[in-house]
């Protein structure tokens, strides 16, 4: 895109050399609590599945360094939608919903349609 273009599109942070954001991420697994531990799932498990997703994106420069958003913009929502792709598989159809949040006031969600049962 042009410089005008990205600027109407993406304004304050349409910078040519980049710019970054932290972000906090909320996962929201569904399913049955395990009378042994308690729990849906273990917390560190979780965090297991997490952390290597996190640690790939953290301090990058995505659209130049992680192949994914060679081709895509790395938008909230693409990114959400990227972490959620990634984290899935290992979750055992559990996952059903992610929210990540630049702000507390500034959030982008992710989930599939058919997984989400319930009022939000």
């Amino acid at each position: 895109m042009s410089d005008e273009e990205n600027f109407e599109i993406f304004d304050t942070c349409s910078n040519p050399n980049g710019h970054g954001h932290d972000y906090a991420i909320q996962v929201k697994l569904n399913g049955e609590i395990d009378p042994e531990s308690g729990m849906i799932y273990s917390l560190q498990d979780l965090d297991d599945i997490m952390n290597p997703v996190i640690e790939e994106l953290d301090h990058k420069r995505l659209d130049i360094e992680i192949p994914y958003f060679e081709n895509q913009q790395p938008t909230g929502e693409n990114i959400a939608k990227y972490i959620w792709n990634k984290i899935k598989p290992n979750l055992n159809n559990k996952l059903i919903h992610i929210k990540l949040s630049e702000t507390s006031r500034s959030y982008f969600e992710y989930y599939e349609e058919d997984n989400y049962p319930y009022e939000r």
